[in-house]
């Protein structure tokens, strides 16, 4: 341990000398900002006219645009109409420019009145996406990368940018598994790499951030790094690919305001069918016969003209509304350029007592101290209040079968006519509170700030030659206050049920980095058509997490939820969790060469060196090279008679491999921990003393870096100059190493250990198309469509078979290993057993009880626990041996993904359409399972409608409430009668009875197709006339109307099939139980630019 923190210690302080050298190099730049004299040039007024004019594009003046003298600083800019006046020189070059047109320097040669047409820049708005460290045309990318741009988010009252960007990109898989205010959608690019964490990277103007805490309205462009030739250059963190979000900046011109405001409603979409009042009592009939709880058998008739109270309906069926809000302000000089926004987003979520704040602040300044030093600067802040609980069990219950969601699918629809017991699982306390009561006895409330900022200095001493210093700085927190009234503490892990309960929860990050890179660009090597680009750089950067956990129990019953809150100390304090983190410390070394011949050979070599603080010394560094080529195949002479079909054909080819080291810090060490209230103590004097126990964790000096190759082969086209474009990719990835945490034997003395251990492989193909169907002046149509096939493979482990258990259902669900890790396999196989119908009087003898003849097998082999198991019992289905054994159901991982959409314009109105499909999955509707048989002997649960009394085995005559398979019915009326009524009234059955069933294994009944083709959104906008609108001194006005999850087509009977409810262990992911449900939203809002 001494050797490890001596290791430590060497890299922090290398750390920090290499850090210090860099802000020695920063600080002098600065010094040199602050002192540099700008000089001026004189204006010689001599020879001076009055120069009128008008700027038009499209056909429509423009307004705001600038119009500059060259080489000095006079300048004007257009007014409402497009006009301009300005003084100048007879034979003065006036220089043109607006945002989104190319700048155009038109001589004055002595005319007073000047008409100028700008044309659209397409190059700068559609042709450059930003890559690591830089921009680069598209033209020249030999990487595997593709672009999302303002245009696509545009327009959309969406609160998380990846709600609009789900399906639009091949191999980019976004799944909203939980539709919490406030939760973050899952991502992963080109499939699962790793069985660990498999999130992509996300850069945000250069700084790692999350896509959560951004404003959509402040988004410029999305760049997706797929393969390693773009991602090598991130190295140990470009493993799962990389997003980099690049924010709107200020343009040279007229000052321009933005301001967009929406409001829309939200109802939810599915909720799960349960029986009505009157199935319900004859269900507990089934159970029971004697007790008459909601009535005698001949007065159930009555609970027809009940009505139920829906606790789904009741806690998740109320209006929900959305409201945002944002501005920005942006604009500038030749000098300098600014952007500044806010946005504002509230919603009232569809769950009672939930709902979601969140405000933005983005500003962005970049300003020329003189023509060789510039200077940027840009800040983002992000305040969140998210309010109301979620998807799966609460912080203070050890299983989901317990949760409010969970409950509201079973709890009984109508009272008891006659008090009793609780019934109620795990419960101790005698009482049972509906999952209303439970949830208005719940507090919830999560406050989360993020502030990162970023400052730059450029330095261009001669052309070609640029050195780059920046230093970027983050601080977080996330706070979570949590109460439990009486109503919800019954089933507490904390114990002290019945008793008020508070747990308080406070998260803070901090981080910091600083990068300097030096890029040397020719575009005339060796004077010949040969183009080339190097970028030299290093990084460093440190992080580290301070986490405090206090948790109180016993509070007088008679204290509010606020009371608990303010007098913290009146309840029995547990001891208090804190954690103070290791840094997270990298260093890093990095390079990249561009190099094209005569614009169609195309060369790039990307290496960097990262070494991290996580692993001991020797398997610090990693080293992750990558070289790529392509071949623009339509600029070859041989291709010149197919220019006017083919606008572009290119071949690309990659090779390289990025790393991974997504481990807790301190893996290395072994941790202490003081002893908690579950743990054993050590008494002196009858009093119990502070222990101070091994954490959970056994180090492991050996760790190193998880690795992954990737190989691409693609290909870009373009048809008809561009009418039709696209591309195509195949890819190969192969992970080895992998990080991973075991779990270690009981006698170890530690629960796991992190090893490096087995390797992964991952193939798929990526198809892109874009199509301009028409383009005419006041009639457009676009389409757009993308797929994606991927299939991932284990190819080594260190054993043969590992099996994985969900534990979504705790102990009510037989057979905890219902997913299997194995050589040769895929992530997301899912075992359990098949169901081969039911049993039938044909099965059974009756000898003073119900036997199964010969050759039956019996369904207990697989751990079901039964109960009168006889007619109606599930029957599951045996091997060639006759036994019954867990058989793969099927795979919880989509094969194929992707979408397709319509753009269209026609004179002022525009109509846009996305659809998004997943295809090759199964899902664990655990729901329907939950809610599928008799839980535990447990009276008064509900179940869900496929056990309705039209599809159920039933053991109830309908003519006198009997049990036509117990003892009495059948010495009341024989056997030979009995069999046959139970053959009668169950001739349509189609299910079995679940009164026979107290403990259910998994089982191919509860695993369904997840496929699905989502109607994602529509929307319909019209821009105001220009005429109108610049009375009003604006420059642009858009109403809309958007509809977001309008209808998904699906065999899945569960809420909705996008859904992973998975919170224990990323390797069994599909599980669908006590989900919040989706919901469906209809949004009205206005655009207006000053």
């Amino acid at each position: 341990m001494k050797q490890s923190n001596l290791l430590n210690a060497q890299f922090a302080r290398r750390l920090f000398r290499t850090a210090f050298s860099s802000w020695q190099l920063l600080a002098v730049m600065l010094i040199v900002c602050m002192n540099v004299a700008v000089g001026s040039k004189l204006y010689a007024q001599s020879n001076t006219i009055a120069v009128k004019g008008k700027v038009m594009a499209d056909g429509e003046p423009v307004i705001g645009a600038t119009v500059l003298v060259k080489g000095v600083s006079t300048g004007t800019a257009t007014d409402m109409d497009g006009n301009f006046s300005l003084n100048v020189a007879s034979k003065a070059v006036l220089v043109v420019s607006s945002i989104g047109y190319e700048t155009q320097e038109v001589p004055v040669n002595g005319r007073q009145f000047i008409n100028v047409v700008l044309k659209s820049d397409v190059v700068a708005l559609k042709d450059v996406v930003v890559v690591g460290y830089g921009v680069q045309k598209k033209v020249n990318l030999t990487g595997a990368v593709s672009s999302v741009s303002t245009d696509e988010l545009e327009g959309k009252p969406i609160s998380n940018v990846l709600e609009a960007m789900q399906g639009t990109t091949p191999g980019l898989v976004i799944q909203q598994g939980s539709s919490t205010p406030g939760s973050v959608p899952s991502i992963n690019i080109r499939g699962l790499n790793t069985m660990n964490n498999n999130d992509p990277l996300v850069i945000i103007d250069g700084i790692e951030g999350s896509l959560a805490n951004l404003n959509p309205a402040d988004i410029e462009q999305i760049s997706i790094l797929k393969d390693a030739s773009s991602t090598a250059i991130y190295g140990a963190r470009g493993a799962n690919g990389v997003i980099i979000i690049t924010t709107k900046s200020g343009q040279e011109g007229k000052v321009q305001v933005n301001f967009g405001a929406s409001y829309g409603l939200r109802k939810v979409t599915k909720m799960v069918d349960v029986l009505n009042p009157y199935e319900f009592v004859m269900w507990q009939q089934e159970l029971d016969q004697k007790s008459f709880n909601y009535g005698t058998f001949d007065d159930l008739e009555i609970y027809k003209s009940y009505t139920d109270t829906d606790y789904q309906g009741e806690i998740f069926g109320r209006t929900g509304n959305q409201q945002q809000y944002n501005i920005s302000v942006s604009g500038g000089n030749k000098d300098t350029k600014f952007n500044i926004s806010y946005s504002r987003n509230d919603e009232k979520s569809i769950m009672l007592n939930s709902g979601f704040a969140k405000d933005n602040i983005n500003a962005k300044i970049n300003t020329k101290i003189n023509k060789w030093l510039t200077f940027d600067f840009n800040a983002r802040l992000s305040y969140q209040k998210v309010k109301g609980t979620g998807s799966g069990a609460d912080d203070n219950q050890s299983s989901a079968t317990t949760s409010v969601n969970a409950r509201s699918v079973v709890f009984a629809p109508v009272e008891k006519l006659i008090s009793g017991g609780s019934d109620d699982d795990e419960n101790v306390n005698n009482a049972r509170y509906t999952p209303i009561e439970i949830l208005n006895a719940t507090y919830k409330r999560v406050s989360r700030f993020q502030q990162n900022y970023n400052a730059g200095v450029n330095w261009e001493p001669v052309k070609g030659l640029k050195f780059r210093s920046e230093f970027g700085y983050g601080w977080k927190y996330n706070n979570t206050d949590q109460v439990w009234g009486v109503e919800a503490t019954n089933n507490s892990k904390y114990g002290n049920p019945g008793m008020p309960q508070a747990l308080l929860t406070k998260l803070i990050n901090k981080n910091w980095r600083n990068a300097n890179t030096v890029t040397y660009n020719n575009d005339k090597m060796f004077n010949l058509n040969h183009r080339m680009n190097v970028m030299l750089g290093h990084e460093v950067s440190s992080s580290y997490d301070h986490k405090t956990t206090m948790t109180s129990v016993g509070f007088p019953k008679n204290m509010s939820i606020k009371e608990v809150l303010a007098n913290m100390g009146q309840g029995q304090a547990l001891p208090t969790d804190t954690y103070i983190g290791i840094k997270d410390n990298l260093l890093s070394f990095f390079g990249r060469i561009n190099y094209t011949i005569n614009d169609k050979y195309l060369m790039t070599f990307t290496m960097r060196a990262d070494g991290s603080s996580k692993f001991a010394s020797g398997n610090q560094w990693g080293y992750f090279p990558s070289l790529a080529l392509a071949w623009r195949i339509s600029d070859e002479a041989f291709m010149k008679n197919s220019q006017e079909w083919l606008s572009n054909l290119k071949l690309r080819l990659s090779i390289g491999t990025a790393g991974n080291n997504r481990i807790p810090s301190g893996s290395l060490e072994t941790t202490y921990s003081l002893a908690g209230s579950g743990d054993k103590h050590i008494y002196f004097n009858n009093t119990s003393s502070v222990v101070l126990q091994r954490g959970k964790n056994l180090s492991n000096p050996n760790l190193k870096w998880e690795t992954t190759l990737t190989r691409n082969i693609g290909l870009d086209f373009g048809f008809w100059n561009g009418r039709l474009s696209g591309s195509l990719d195949a890819y190969w990835n192969t992970t080895k190493d992998l990080l991973m945490q075991t779990t270690l034997p009981k006698g170890a003395g530690y629960e796991f250990q992190y090893q490096n251990f087995g390797q992964t492989s991952n193939k798929g193909i990526e198809l892109a198309l874009d199509a301009i169907l028409v383009d005419q002046k006041d009639f457009g149509l676009n389409f757009n469509f993308n797929i994606s096939y991927n299939q991932a493979k284990i190819d080594k482990l260190p054993t043969n078979k590992i099996w994985q258990s969900s534990g979504w259902g705790g102990s009510l669900i037989a057979g905890i290993d219902d997913f299997l890790i194995e050589e040769g396999g895929r992530l997301g196989e899912v075992y359990g057993y098949k169901l081969d119908g039911f049993y039938t009087t044909e099965d059974f003898t009756w000898d003073n009880g119900w036997k199964l003849k010969e050759g039956r097998v019996n369904p207990t082999e697989s751990g079901m626990k039964v109960n009168n198991f006889g007619p109606g019992s599930p029957k599951l289905k045996a091997n060639a041996d006759g036994k019954i054994e867990k058989e793969r159901l099927g795979n919880t991982i989509p094969k194929i993904t992707g979408g397709f959409g319509i753009n269209a314009r026609y004179k002022s109105f525009d109509l846009s359409a996305f659809f998004n499909y997943s295809l090759g999955n199964k899902i664990i509707n655990a729901t329907k399972l939950a809610s599928g048989f008799y839980s535990d002997t447990k009276k008064d649960w509900n179940l869900n409608n496929e056990f309705n009394l039209s599809k159920r085995y039933t053991w109830i005559d309908p003519a006198n409430g009997m049990d036509m398979t117990s003892k009495s019915y059948i010495n009341e009326f024989g056997s030979d009668y009995a069999i046959n009524r139970l053959n009668e009234i169950n001739a349509g059955a189609s299910i079995f009875n679940p009164a026979s069933i107290t403990q259910i294994p998994l089982l191919d009944w509860a695993v369904e197709d997840g496929a699905f083709l989502r109607v994602n959104n529509i929307s319909i906008g019209y821009t105001l006339p220009k005429v109108f609108v610049q009375k009003l001194q604006m420059q642009n006005v858009r109403i809309y109307f958007t509809g977001y999850n309008l209808y998904c087509f699906t065999k899945y009977s569960g809420a909705d099939p996008e859904v992973d409810t998975c919170r224990k262990t990323p390797m069994t992911p599909g599980i669908d139980y006590s989900a919040y449900p989706k919901s469906r939203s209809f949004v009205g809002g206005i655009n207006v630019t000053f």
